[in-house]
């Protein structure tokens, strides 16, 4: 099992972070990617990775907090460079918080950016979208409009909450799709998840947010990927043990990883 989105390197770990990790790969975890939203916790992936082993990052700027902090190129560059940084991320857009013109726009060029970055040092991305309830698509086709415009980026659609034609939009650009534990509990993936290619999906557990159903409103956990595992290998007609092998081949082949 690999949780591909996590953020231990929030404070909501701040007081048993160590056990937490430890308690998920004693739970059978054999990776965790600990995804950064801004320069604070990007450095806080980085320490966390190269304390623990089989613990990876991913290095930016969050489009929600583009406008309380400048991204600075180089810093993330230089962070990115670490050989514990396997993806550059979260980035993306949101209009669910953000409905300012001038940040939707400076979300934009700070996803400019991040894209840059990811070509420059051959790393995936992870890409963040929310749209608002008036247009919780929107995001999405801006996104794939800079996408295709920009052509060879590889990495990841994380917690997609879309539709399928969008998620296949992602598939001919090369991208992954990732799900979350909300797919244990909401309406509307059991036809998606059906329909995409086992080589293609990715679980995480955006952990401490989207527990699983039976940990609902408590904290999640890096350990609870093992729910999306079974929900993704139910709707799939699968064994729990081939969608385990063949998600974790998929985090292996985007993000590098030696495990």
């Amino acid at each position: 099992m690999i949780d591909t989105h996590s953020h231990l390197n929030f404070n909501a770990f701040k007081k048993d972070c160590a056990q937490v990790i430890g308690r998920s790969f004693s739970n059978g975890i054999k990776a965790i990617i600990n995804v950064g939203s801004d320069l604070e916790t990007s450095k806080r992936a980085i320490e966390l990775a190269d304390e623990f082993e089989n613990l990876y990052a991913a290095i930016g700027l969050h489009p929600v907090d583009t406008g309380r902090e400048v991204f600075d190129f180089e810093i993330y560059k230089k962070m990115a460079g670490n050989k514990k940084a396997v993806a550059i991320g979260e980035t993306g857009l949101d209009y669910f918080h953000v409905s300012d013109p001038k940040l939707i726009v400076l979300q934009k060029e700070v996803f400019l950016s991040h894209i840059k970055l990811a070509r420059e040092l051959d790393l995936p991305l992870i890409l963040h979208c929310r749209g608002n309830k008036q247009e919780p698509y929107k995001p999405y086709y801006k996104m794939l409009e800079i996408l295709k415009k920009e052509k060879e980026i590889k990495g990841v659609i994380h917690c997609f909450s879309a539709d399928l034609e969008i998620a296949k939009n992602f598939l001919e650009l090369g991208f992954y799709i990732g799900f979350t534990g909300v797919i244990t509990f909401a309406k509307g993936f059991d036809e998606i998840i059906k329909e995409l290619p086992s080589d293609k999906i990715l679980t995480e557990t955006d952990c401490p947010y989207l527990a699983p159903a039976l940990y609902r409103g408590e904290r999640c956990e890096s350990w609870h990927v093992k729910f999306v595992i079974e929900k993704i290998a139910q709707i799939k007609n699968l064994s729990f043990v081939e969608t385990e092998e063949q998600t974790e081949k998929n985090a292996i082949n985007l993000f590098k990883l030696k495990i």
